[in-house]
């Protein structure tokens, strides 16, 4: 009997002491989300600001903002997010921005990753075929595009994401990270 009592108080500390990791790895995340937020909004201000100040005859493919570059703003009214994009792609940037994972704006091929926070593309799953996403570019270009498709792919299709005609994509993990939802789009061509 008391055997039994010890080993049952020691399944009782084992599972309080899982709970009390699972809890702190969930805080970590949620802080992690809020810094990430944080440090977007405050480089997507100082992009605007550069963008505003650059003189009309200066172009420059990318913002400089702190020794690093950015191709661009993104802005998805639906999610109601707003974020700066970094010109490349590196696991420490995705913590702070998307970034341009491949393809550019003037070849109408461009891939731009994100993070799953909720303050970057976490919600991307909710976009649905026709919503708008905005671009603008470092020169301050802005660009328009709709959901065409919405699809989750195999975190090691990397040929399947940079398949087909699409204009622009948007991709983020799913919560395990071992698939990517992704969102294909193509440009809205203004009738003038």
């Amino acid at each position: 009997m008391e055997r039994r009592n010890k080993r049952g108080r020691m399944f009782l500390i084992i599972g309080l002491l899982l709970i009390f990791v699972a809890g702190g790895w969930y805080v970590y995340n949620i802080v992690e989300d809020n810094n990430a937020g944080k440090s977007a909004t405050d480089l997507l201000e100082k992009i605007e600001k550069q963008q505003t100040e650059q003189d009309n005859d200066e172009e420059s493919p990318v913002i400089i903002v702190e020794g690093d570059a950015f191709c661009g703003r993104l802005a998805i009214e639906k999610l109601d997010i707003e974020l700066p994009v970094y010109d490349e792609w590196n696991y420490t940037r995705l913590k702070t921005a998307p970034c341009r994972y491949t393809g550019s704006i003037d070849t109408n091929n461009i891939i731009i990753a994100a993070h799953n926070y909720k303050s970057h593309f976490g919600n991307l799953k909710q976009l649905q075929i026709g919503d708008e996403i905005s671009f603008v570019d470092a020169y301050g270009t802005q660009h328009r595009y709709s959901v065409k498709e919405i699809t989750t792919l195999d975190g090691t299709a990397v040929t399947d994401m940079k398949s087909g005609e699409w204009d622009f994509t948007l991709f983020t993990c799913t919560k395990g990270g071992e698939q990517r939802v992704t969102v294909r789009c193509n440009r809205i061509i203004n009738n003038k």
